[in-house]
């Protein structure tokens, strides 16, 4: 029991720290804390996820979808119709081939396909046979790789000169005697093989949520292979290869590249799509129920919306979102360079520390309770601006850590300028009498006004007890506790502009020489034995005014 009284003293004593020991003291704690978590305890991921998803679901502008992409959709509707004939998915490779030489010969910008050629279909190599060579008249077409683990690299025997367009940049001249294998699921037809290709892999974030996308990826040699955005963007405008690989990685917290922000579109389902059926009727010299449009000057991405094929993925903007969809987001992306980079973590921490600075600033100047309004503003003037950064902006600000640090600074401030009010507005136990006993003589009080008529509340309180620790550190305060929490306003402000100190006559003394010009003593009163608080109360109230 005797401890914890000890230690109830010894904080009772760290509330007459001088305020801007302990503001700096506070800089100083969370300074070293975002500068640990930095670099290496990596708890703050930025953002909460949560917050992040309704921001981009709720943004005031997203940029339009390109009119050029366009998505032939294997829905439920087509796996229906296609099974009369072909049965279930997946089908023989000749219904494949017939769409691509449709789309094909109409001359399209790109045909994109969202789909693993993977596995010899033995039940109809003629169907195989087919596509394979289909796949040599489509110049314009784009094929899948499935990138797997780079862990599994070294048990690989794919390289550079197995998947020749997989790779964009060779390797640099110190690796050039020991080149990368790759591992992953490559098409298994010998000219989609030497097609064009691309790895189109989402990484969703630990949550399953899809909100980011690798471009490019680069190799322990220093070569670098592309994403299959990245082949149709590099094929429609060369130039915008080097401006993927150039995109700045983006390092989580195992040090391996987590993707670029993706610019969604307003809605999920924001790309035309016309149904696999209809133009397979179409390319079968059919009448399909729906015009199937040209698709000359088109960025054709065939792909599934079905959810019984099982390619549907949580993103921000819905709970379920087809591959094919968010490929045709990330696809417009690339082509047209449009990309939401993120600030480094280490400039973030560098805008929590400012602020925290800022605000030990501030308070030194005006006090800390001129900061109450900021304990719910500031936070939310953050949050606000990453969520208009993410309107307008090419850069993310993600503020989540300056905003936690600042609400936690303040938080902390606040909660020590409680206890600090309760130090000097509270008469220490030895000066009252314990029942009759009679304790020191030599206290007195001394009435003080405000002339400006600035009440002794709030930033007048701070101030007032900033000159007790400054030239009368054994007096105390006296009388109402005047105080009005943000937002709302203080009554009797005119009796507030009044207040008195009690202490040793000589500090008193001392101290009203001392008053700046809006401040002024109007008397000082000797206390009468027994000093208790009932004597103390009937002293002032007999005392002039």
């Amino acid at each position: 029991m005797k401890n914890l009284i000890d230690r109830l003293k010894a904080l009772k004593g760290l509330a007459a720290l001088p305020i801007h020991t302990v503001t700096w003291g506070l800089v100083i704690v969370f300074s070293g804390w975002i500068v640990l978590d930095l670099t290496y305890l990596k708890l703050s991921s930025g953002l909460s996820q949560t917050t992040y998803d309704a921001m981009v679901k709720h943004r005031l502008y997203a940029s339009p979808p390109d009119p050029r992409l366009v998505i032939v959709d294997i829905d439920e509707a087509t796996l229906a119709y296609m099974a009369g004939e072909f049965g279930r998915w997946p089908w023989p490779r000749d219904t494949l081939a017939s769409v691509q030489d449709f789309i094909e010969h109409q001359e399209p910008l790109a045909i994109v396909w969202d789909i693993a050629f993977a596995d010899a279909d033995r039940l109809s190599p003629g169907g195989d046979a087919a596509f394979n060579a289909s796949a040599a008249r489509s110049p314009h077409s784009h094929y899948s790789v499935i990138r797997l683990p780079p862990a599994n690299d070294n048990q690989s025997r794919l390289g550079r000169e197995n998947l020749p367009t997989l790779w964009v940049r060779p390797a640099d001249a110190a690796h050039s005697a020991s080149l990368s294998k790759l591992a992953a699921i490559v098409p298994v037809l010998p000219n989609i093989a030497a097609g064009k290709l691309g790895f189109n892999n989402g990484y969703p974030d630990s949550d399953g949520v899809l909100r980011r996308y690798r471009y490019s990826e680069e190799l322990a040699d220093g070569s670098v292979i592309q994403s299959t955005p990245m082949s149709v963007a590099g094929d429609i405008n060369p130039s915008l290869t080097q401006q993927l690989i150039s995109i700045p990685k983006n390092l989580n917290k195992q040090g391996i590249d987590g993707g670029t922000l993706i610019a969604w579109r307003k809605r999920a389902d924001a790309y035309p799509k016309i149904s696999f059926a209809d133009v397979f009727i179409k390319a079968e010299g059919g009448k399909p129920k729906v015009d199937v449009a040209s698709f000359k000057g088109k960025v054709v991405i065939v792909g599934s919306t079905a959810p019984s094929l099982h390619d549907q993925h949580p993103t921000p903007l819905v709970a379920f979102q087809a591959g094919v969809e968010s490929l045709a987001n990330v696809t417009d992306n690339a082509i047209n360079a449009r990309f939401v980079l993120e600030v480094p973590r280490w400039i973030q921490a560098l805008i929590a520390i400012g602020l925290c600075a800022a605000l030990a600033f501030w308070v030194r100047r005006f006090g800390i309770s001129s900061l109450d309004g900021a304990l719910v503003i500031l936070p939310g003037a953050l949050l606000g601006i990453s969520y208009l950064s993410l309107n307008f902006l090419p850069v993310f600000l993600d503020l989540q850590l300056a905003a936690s640090a600042v609400l936690l600074f303040l938080a902390a401030l606040r909660a020590w300028n409680n206890f600090r009010r309760n130090y000097w507005c509270n008469l220490p136990e030895h000066w009252l009498a314990d029942a009759q006993v009679t304790t020191d003589q030599t206290l007195h009080l001394m009435a003080l006004q405000s002339n400006n008529h600035s009440p002794f509340a709030d930033t007048g309180l701070d101030h007032l007890m900033d000159l007790l620790e400054a030239h009368a550190p054994n007096c105390r305060v006296v009388g109402g506790d005047a105080t009005a929490a943000w937002p709302a306003k203080l009554r009797w402000s005119e009796l507030a502009c009044h207040t008195t100190l009690m202490g040793p006559l000589d500090q008193l003394t001392g101290l009203s020489k001392t008053l700046p010009s809006h401040l002024s003593a109007d008397h000082i009163t000797r206390l009468a034995s027994p000093i208790t608080k009932v004597s103390i109360a009937k002293t002032i109230f007999r005392s002039p005014t």
